[in-house]
């Protein structure tokens, strides 16, 4: 029996709304929550759209006061409820793929007398002379609806032009009237439609210019209501956003003939059907599985608009509701394991296609742009290698191959100049990891500058993605039949090895460092990227001694919820988001990110396999299920959560940030690849389960065009392909596979 996941994701405390395309609702401070509609503000790509909209239910011209009673979550619909002397109300909020976040408002009479009401949907929308600032303009007016045009702005970019619409279904009366500012707020006495609504409707005029063009604009589309009593009535309203009036007019118009609840529970059991299936007797493994795929859909951007030209995920709400570099390798990463390819192919092919003239990739891409001065370290050689490993397709690579060769050129040519085989952090920002003493060993006043390349570094992390890079330049070269490049790389790896090995690897301390290139020496800073290289094959065996002296070690690294991006011992540790006496909003001296214990539970994991070494198999085991349980609120099992960091010492989230559900790490990919046990090479599929005491069912595992099942009860092991078993034993153990 197919499970609703949506149910099984249930929750009170939520309040996000997500399933479409350019269109979120997603308030990271809402203040109305308890207020009927969608008041606080939706999200546009990343742009504000402040306010969102909300109606009232009048009798006799007097709004109802309304007590709310529940609140009731699901990844498809908000459910809200509430009360008065003469009704009861039920919301169900939802978003459609076609950007219509809606309401399906369900009035019931609750006395013994007939009602005859007003429902009044409206909204006010800054209007602005200031061409650089936000403004409203009304495209037409109908007796049901309202479509009208904004103008978006964010920081330095160009404005951007994007179309809205308010619809109510019954709609019979509409009315647009220009304000002056006042308080922006949900309050219906604050409006024009106050003193303009009438037993017969609201005047049907609109008026949008006066003395100056500065204030709100008031637009409110009124509907007749009569409630017999005990009588139970619905109707439809919410709001649509696109890049034409058109599209959003006939998106009203589509939205009114659905019901825009069924619409999104489907939508949502579809894309949870696109992964593979899964269950596990610990409880908070489960849950956290289907909640990051949850996370994963919600930040989904999947449009050909503007630079935005492949499916991918952004990296979260707001500011980053956009295409960043860091995190989409980790959205490579978790999803190469749907059905479909597109996410994990759109998310390099998105940057190679606005690619910078010298090479680099920009460090976000908006709808209207790239960034300019912006620029992050990535491990796309390894994202890209592992996502060809399950949908292997030798012309993607021949379409990407060019522009990595370019970016790999950029380091070799920009980011080493000395030749070392070592490459260069230019400022704290880039590598996604500010505010830590990394940067202020090569330079004190790190800390103090912006995006302007002041400092140089040769880091650890930047090294060993460009190492990673290069070697899977060299597969993709053999693959796609440019044989002649094949040494370059492969050579290119080397040397990168070699330097790693002599000019990081510090043999007293037993660890690798980043190093200063004004004269080569090694920093000393104890930090969680210096364990790195123990994701791939620089490592031998000799170094695993300093892997558990130093990553174990509940005096450095291995604090009650590990790891913190930079050791206990440091001179800046702060465990509170604290840097210099200041809390901050992303520091990293002190506080654990998931994206750093992505990278840690690798680092443990690959050398586990590699080395046979069952200490750290166990402490693998013992990370991700820490890493797991800290993303749950107070340790409730009903209350996941993925927050950009957390305290090392007792759990606890930047919660003070607003922004939940950030899509900045890889947590499905570590179960499938320690709990599940794969490793899918070129020609073969390695299954080999870490302990982690529990009963689990992966089905629908898509490898290579093959579905392959795999389900442990504790005692009995089995693996199918395609529907038929292929291996069976009474325990868990290494097997090898020819793919």
């Amino acid at each position: 029996m197919e499970r609703d996941i949506c149910s099984f994701l249930k929750r009170s405390d939520k309040w996000y709304i997500g399933g479409g395309k350019k269109l979120i609702w997603t308030p990271p401070f809402p203040s109305f929550l308890h207020h009927p509609g969608l008041w606080d503000n939706a999200g546009y790509y990343d742009f504000r759209v402040d306010p969102g909209f909300t109606y009232d239910i009048l009798n006799a011209g007097v709004s109802y006061e309304w007590r709310q009673t529940k609140r009731e979550w699901t990844p498809a619909c908000w459910t809200c409820a509430y009360e008065c002397d003469d009704l009861i109300l039920k919301e169900e909020k939802a978003l459609s793929q076609g950007d219509f976040l809606g309401i399906k408002v369900t009035l019931t009479n609750r006395t013994e007398k007939e009602l005859t009401l007003q429902t009044v949907l409206w909204t006010a929308q800054k209007r602005n002379e200031d061409e650089t600032l936000e403004d409203t303009q009304l495209i037409r007016r109908r007796a049901d609806h309202i479509v009208y045009k904004k103008r978006l702005v964010k920081g330095v970019r160009k404005p951007v032009t994007a179309y809205a619409g308010l619809i109510l279904q019954n709609g019979r009366s509409a009315n647009v009237s220009f304000s002056e500012n006042t308080g922006n707020l949900p309050n219906w006495r604050l409006t024009p439609f106050y003193e303009k609504l009438s037993p017969d409707g609201l005047l049907n005029e609109e008026s949008t210019d006066g003395i100056s063009l500065n204030g709100l604009l008031y637009m409110g589309i009124e509907a007749p209501l009569t409630l017999l009593p005990g009588q139970t009535k619905s109707f439809l309203c919410g709001m649509a956003m696109g890049s034409s009036a058109e599209v959003v007019e006939q998106t009203l118009h589509d939205s009114m003939a659905q019901d825009i609840v069924v619409e999104s529970k489907t939508n949502w059991e579809n894309y949870f059907r696109s992964v593979p299936d899964f269950s596990c007797s610990e409880p908070k493994l489960e849950k956290y599985y289907w909640y990051r795929w949850y996370g994963l859909r919600l930040f989904t951007i999947d449009v050909e608009d503007g630079k935005m030209h492949y499916p991918a995920v952004a990296e979260g709400l707001e500011y980053f509701r956009v295409f960043i570099t860091y995190s989409a390798q980790c959205h490579m990463l978790e999803t190469r394991w749907m059905k479909e390819d597109a996410i994990a192919k759109g998310s390099l092919k998105n940057f190679i296609e606005n690619q910078r003239s010298d090479g680099s990739f920009a460090g976000h891409i908006y709808l209207n742009g790239v960034q300019e001065n912006g620029f992050y370290h990535a491990d796309w050689g390894r994202a890209l290698q592992e996502a060809q490993a399950i949908h292997p397709d030798v012309e993607y690579l021949k379409g990407v191959y060019e522009g990595l060769k370019r970016y790999a050129a950029f380091f070799d040519e920009v980011r080493d100049r000395e030749n070392s085989g070592l490459y260069d952090v230019v400022d704290q920002f880039e590598t996604g990891q500010e505010f830590m003493s990394r940067y202020q060993a090569v330079d004190e006043m790190a800390d103090r500058y912006g995006w302007i390349n002041n400092i140089r570094l040769k880091g650890v992390d930047a090294t060993v993605y460009i190492y990673n890079l290069k070697k899977a330049l060299a597969r993709i070269a053999d693959k796609i039949g440019k044989v002649e490049e094949v040494a370059r790389w492969t050579t290119g790896a080397e040397k990168i090895r070699e330097a790693v090995l002599n000019k990081m690897w510090d043999e007293e301390d037993g660890m690798f460092y980043d190093v200063n290139p004004r004269d080569f020496t090694r920093t000393k800073i104890k930090a969680a990227v210096c364990f790195y290289p123990y994701m791939t094959d620089i490592v031998s065996e000799k170094h695993l001694a300093g892997m558990k002296t130093h990553l174990l070690n509940k005096n450095e690294f291995w604090t009650p919820y590990p790891v913190p991006a930079t050791a206990v011992g440091d001179a800046y540790f702060d465990p509170w988001a604290q840097w210099k006496g200041k809390r901050h909003n992303c520091p990293w001296n002190g506080r654990v990110w998931p994206m750093t214990n992505s990278h840690i539970a690798d680092a443990l994991g690959i050398s586990a396999r590699r080395f046979s070494d069952k200490e750290l198999r166990t402490k693998t085991v013992e990370f991700i299920k820490k890493f797991v349980g800290m993303m749950f609120y107070e340790g409730d099992i009903e209350r996941p959560n993925c927050f950009e960091h957390y305290n090392p010492f007792n759990g606890k989230a930047s919660v003070y940030r607003g922004v939940d559900d950030y899509q900045h790490s890889w947590v499905v990919d570590l179960y499938f690849r320690y709990m599940i046990g794969l490793t899918v090479g070129e020609t073969q599929i390695e299954v080999d389960p870490f302990p982690f005491d529990c009963a689990y069912e992966a089905k629908g595992v898509l490898i290579g065009g093959k579905r392959w099942d795999f389900s442990w009860d504790g005692k009995h092991y089995a693996i199918s392909v395609d529907g038929t078993v292929i291996h069976q034993d009474a325990r868990l153990h290494r097997t090898v596979f020819d793919k």
